[in-house]
């Protein structure tokens, strides 16, 4: 029987090699960008939108991002992150008009892959472009982290409600640092599918005053809430491992809209001129 079990050993690591070959894996420090890099929304292309089906009594930033959807289509709902009877309403009438049966007010796999479909059409129709964050940056801001040498390169970033950029093979903790943009308040630390550490700052100065800028999936915080921070201060590090709903370490960057809440724009509100913004500055650090 030996010569069996050793014909089986060969075989099995034909096939691992095969795969970590296929995987682009290499030596000499490679470009190995993490796959699926996302926060609430998953990837365009994967047949699932959220993370979990989406029902009445629900809470979290998931049910914001449902509710901004629906106003965007024409179904106005307050985006309260609470999933409540105006909420399901709005969700019955979005299902009676795309044929989606039964009508239940549940947000489950085919009705919130319509939904986005029809949320991407207008955006590609009528990008946002009133939502005043600007492609160019002032000297006053800066890339959100340090060092950019550890950073994938832009063809690697993707838009939901923020910017999700990762890292070169998944580096995480003291090795790739978040810093503050710009001046202003930490006002907020964790938040619901972000993870507990993200923090928010509150933009304290010049033509985003008043606005929110938040650090998905960062882990641990640097600073309290509470404190001030400039341009390039430390305020946190991307979060090792899975932080929030997310599948590999990254940061998701993203902007309020004027007025609105802390978190979270909804998906692709804010983050079109948003990754302009930081592209600028990803270039200007040397990317």
């Amino acid at each position: 029987m030996r010569p069996i079990r050793v014909l089986i050993v060969v075989l099995l690591m034909s096939a691992v090699g095969s795969g970590a070959a296929q995987a682009g894996s290499t030596g000499g420090g490679a470009l190995v960008p993490p796959a699926g890099q996302h926060g609430i929304v998953s990837n365009p292309t994967s047949p699932t939108v959220f993370t979990r089906t989406l029902r009445r009594n629900d809470r979290g930033s998931d049910v914001k991002t449902l509710q901004t959807w629906l106003t965007d289509v024409g179904y106005s709902v307050p985006a309260t992150g609470f999933f409540g009877s105006m909420t399901k309403a709005a969700v019955k009438r979005f299902q009676r008009a795309h044929g989606l049966r039964p009508a239940s007010g549940t947000v489950g796999r085919r009705t919130a892959g319509a939904l986005l479909a029809q949320v991407r059409k207008i955006t590609t129709a009528d990008p946002p472009a009133a939502v005043g964050v600007p492609a160019d940056a002032t000297g006053s801001w800066v890339f959100p982290l340090t060092p950019v040498s550890r950073v994938l390169t832009p063809s690697h970033w993707t838009r939901d409600q923020g910017i999700d950029i990762g890292t070169v093979n998944n580096a995480c903790g003291p090795d790739v640092v978040e810093v503050a943009m710009t001046s202003g308040t930490i006002v907020q630390e964790g938040i619901s599918g972000f993870g507990p550490y993200a923090p928010i700052i509150k933009v304290d100065s010049g033509p985003y005053q008043g606005r929110y800028i938040y650090y998905g999936h960062a882990a641990p915080a640097l600073v309290p809430v509470g404190t001030h921070v400039t341009a390039g201060q430390p305020i946190a590090e991307v979060g090792c491992g899975d932080v929030g709903i997310s599948s590999a370490p990254h940061i998701e960057i993203g902007i309020s809209d004027i007025g609105g809440p802390p978190c979270c724009p909804g998906y692709q509100e804010t983050s079109p001129q948003m990754y302009d913004m930081v592209l600028g500055l990803y270039k200007k650090a040397g990317g």
